[in-house]
């Protein structure tokens, strides 16, 4: 009998756990995931989508394939077993950490180095983690060192469709939906699809505290100010303290704040109140003339400036055919890389592929090589399933023909008669042969 606990009426008795009451054995890391836009792998993942599928981000394990004998991570970790019941799948990774449940989720501009050393700004999808670094000794790499990361996506919530982005020429996998299965953590040599994606200690993230505080206090001061500026007008009714309004609001009211003080400045300079010296609004007026006089230089050489302008536009466009010459000899290098890495996809394929049509032909042993000749010589022709309906056809012909023919261990029935002494029971046609002998 399985041995029972079950819970009393007593209230359970909580234990107040603070934020950072966490296992020691654990130490916190920072992931950038992905980033928005089109990616190295011919998939397109727009800002509202990334944001969609953040919401999966919480919980997701982190995994990694590490290799004693390299010292490092390796990819994905993903093999492939090919016997007679066909292909096999299996992943070598092993889970070292965890997306918090209530882990931070944002988006940073970054700027990263193409395979050509141009400067591109990629908006990541970033959020933290935590890797068991007292379990496994490798799982400390990545803080110390950094290491690369690839995200993978549930198979079965992929939602997309292919499109052609006009411009380029290229195809790309749009993906409307995901599901986030793992956070991958890669060895030094390997190149993530994003790449700048990567398993770092925190960095982005420690300022969040502090900019949090600055932001509220900052929000905080605004707000105090404008009320005492205003009178107390903005007072609120039941608290009597100064309305405030989101922290998100804080650098835009701060703008508007400071556009409107340069707005009174400009106002008070050019319109001077009685209070103001007659020498400040002559300052102001003399300032205005010069002003007027500058523009009025400004206009008459403008004629002189036709052919400098012409040259910039010249230039511009120069530029602007240098860049797209560019554009097109990157776009034709990573299509050859492309054309190669497909070319690799068919050569293995049809290895697997003439591998299982050679097993197949095998398991025919029953049959001559003569039987199988137009088989063997014709495989690259035939499909497997073509294969198998032509040598059965042979078998059963071969099976068919056999039954017709005796047996090799099977004996006529035969019975023999002699011309020599009769009976009653010789038949008559013996008899007759007998007497046309006598007759020769």
């Amino acid at each position: 009998m399985p041995r029972m606990s079950v819970a009393t009426i007593d209230k359970p008795e909580f234990i107040n756990l603070q934020p950072l009451d966490i296992n020691p054995l654990m130490s916190k890391c920072e992931i950038k995931v992905l980033y928005v836009g089109e990616n190295r792998n011919r998939s397109f993942i727009s800002k509202e989508v990334a944001t969609e599928m953040a919401k999966t981000l919480r919980g997701a394990p982190i995994v990694g394939y590490y290799k004693d004998d390299k010292e490092d991570f390796r990819d994905h970790g993903d093999k492939i077993t090919i016997d007679s019941d066909g292909f096999k799948f299996e992943s070598l990774t092993k889970p070292y950490g965890f997306v918090a449940p209530d882990a931070e989720v944002w988006f940073q501009k970054f700027t990263d180095t193409d395979d050509f050393g141009n400067e591109i700004e990629h908006e990541y999808l970033m959020t933290t983690g935590y890797l068991w670094t007292g379990q496994y000794e490798e799982a400390k790499l990545p803080l110390e060192e950094g290491r690369p990361q690839s995200m993978e996506l549930d198979e079965n919530s992929l939602d997309g469709h292919w499109a052609e982005n006009y411009k380029s020429g290229l195809e790309f996998f749009i993906i409307n939906d995901a599901i986030f299965s793992k956070l991958c953590i890669l060895g030094e040599d390997i190149e993530p699809c994003f790449e700048g994606a990567n398993v770092t200690a925190p960095d982005v993230s420690t300022s969040f505290a502090l900019n949090d505080d600055f932001t509220r206090s900052l929000y905080s001061m605004m707000q105090q100010l404008k009320f005492a500026l205003e009178g107390g007008q903005s007072m609120n009714e039941e608290n009597k303290t100064p309305e405030v309004g989101t922290e998100e609001q804080v650098q835009e009211n701060f703008s508007a704040e400071q556009d409107k003080t340069d707005e009174t400045a400009m106002n008070k300079i050019e319109n001077p109140t009685e209070g103001e010296s007659q020498g400040e609004s002559s300052y102001a007026n003399s300032d205005d003339d010069k002003k007027k006089e500058e523009d009025e230089d400004k206009s008459s050489e403008e004629p002189e400036n036709d052919d400098k302008n012409d040259d910039d536009e010249d230039k511009k466009k120069d530029e602007k055919y240098s860049l797209l010459q560019q554009q097109y000899e990157e776009l034709q290098s990573k299509f050859t890389a492309l054309e190669a890495d497909y070319q690799t996809l068919v050569s293995f394929k049809n290895d697997v592929e003439n591998e299982k049509k050679d097993e197949l032909i095998k398991s025919f042993y029953m049959l001559s090589d003569e039987d199988k000749k137009d088989v063997v010589e014709n495989k690259s022709k035939y499909t497997l399933d073509e294969i198998e309906a032509k040598l059965s056809i042979v078998y059963t012909k071969k099976q068919l023909a056999a039954q017709l023919l005796p047996s090799e261990n099977s004996k006529p029935n035969v019975t023999i008669y002699t011309l020599g002494d009769q009976d009653n029971n010789t038949p008559d046609w013996v008899k007759a042969v007998r007497e046309v002998q006598e007759t020769l």
